[in-house]
């Protein structure tokens, strides 16, 4: 059983779809004004405002796979969000051995670290303050230091990592990045090594039952780096992009709600300009851009948190 705002949806989906087989959408881009159009041509019982969410709603979801039509799964057709001068999303083929649209390319696995961490250095106050929310979550992962600790003790850069700042919370970029932090590593493991390169750590918050999205992630990377272009001090010489997400888990025959964060390797400044840097709206190259997960943390939290574990 579909949820009763997707419900609608693919009937809409492969709507437009089906125009994309006549030859009139360029590039399988959809547009707002398109999902509009194919709402009032399909009489489907859905809002008109807001048409930007129409494809996120679907694909954050971890049932994705179950709302997005069966006829294009048959034909090996997904989509991705695609952000600015009206854009929604775009139709998409299945790559490679891909039999489901939406994957989950970065499960939790063997390889998954497990680390138990404090939470009484947040204010009683405020533990029992807290909502299901993306924002609540990012504060809490600061407020813990959890990125300080992933890139410390998990990450491969560990041996080089010299300072991880905080920087702010809900850049409103397009799209938007949960949170922001500047970390500095040595080129080399010698402590005393006078080079200094300095990145960008992008963060992306998920709640229970919510996917990691891959292309979201590349946007975010191609957006960091881009409004970091014209600092000089420091040079930000990379983006190193890291997923955040709610979990529910079992442990010992306990149910319990953990943050799990994924770091990726990080995108060299160079070499994404070389590579990945789109020369157009059009340009499909950043979707070719690789997303390494080098390192997985499933974090217990205790005592509880209102809004993430209580």
């Amino acid at each position: 059983m579909l949820p009763k705002n997707e419900s609608e949806k693919p009937a809409v989906i492969e709507y437009l779809y089906s125009k994309y087989e006549k030859g009139e959408l360029p590039d399988r881009l959809v547009t707002s004004d398109q999902i509009r159009e194919a709402i009032g041509a399909t009489k489907a019982k859905l809002g008109k405002a807001n048409q930007a969410n129409f494809l996120k709603d679907i694909v954050r979801s971890e049932n994705a796979n179950s709302i997005w039509p069966k006829t294009l799964i048959e034909k090996g057709i997904s989509a991705r969000q695609r952000y600015g001068e009206k854009r929604v999303f775009q139709f998409i083929e299945f790559s490679g051995d891909q039999k489901e649209p939406f994957p989950d390319r970065f499960p939790i696995d063997k390889s998954t670290e497990t680390h138990r961490i404090q939470s009484a250095s947040l204010p009683f106050a405020a533990r029992q303050l807290g909502r299901k929310e993306e924002s609540w979550l990012t504060q809490v992962v600061v407020n813990l230091r959890l990125i300080e600790t992933q890139l410390s003790v998990f990450s491969p850069l560990r041996s080089r990592v010299r300072d991880v700042f905080h920087l702010r919370m809900g850049m409103k970029t397009q799209p938007e990045i949960d949170a922001v932090f500047l970390a500095s590593y040595g080129a080399t493991q010698k402590l005393k090594s006078p080079t200094n390169l300095h990145m960008l750590v992008t963060c992306e918050a998920k709640q229970v039952n919510q996917r990691i999205l891959e292309d979201q992630i590349r946007e975010q990377v191609a957006i960091a780096l881009k409004v970091t272009g014209k600092i000089q001090n420091p040079r930000i010489n990379a983006v190193k992009p890291m997923a955040i997400k709610v979990v529910k888990l079992s442990f010992k025959d306990k149910k319990e709600k953990a943050i799990y964060i994924v770091e990726f390797s990080h995108i060299d400044r160079g070499d994404f300009e070389a590579k990945w840097s789109k020369s157009s709206p059009s340009d499909e190259r950043l979707y070719s851009m690789p997303l390494e997960a080098v390192s997985k943390t499933v974090y217990r939290i205790t005592p509880p948190i209102s809004g993430l574990n209580a």
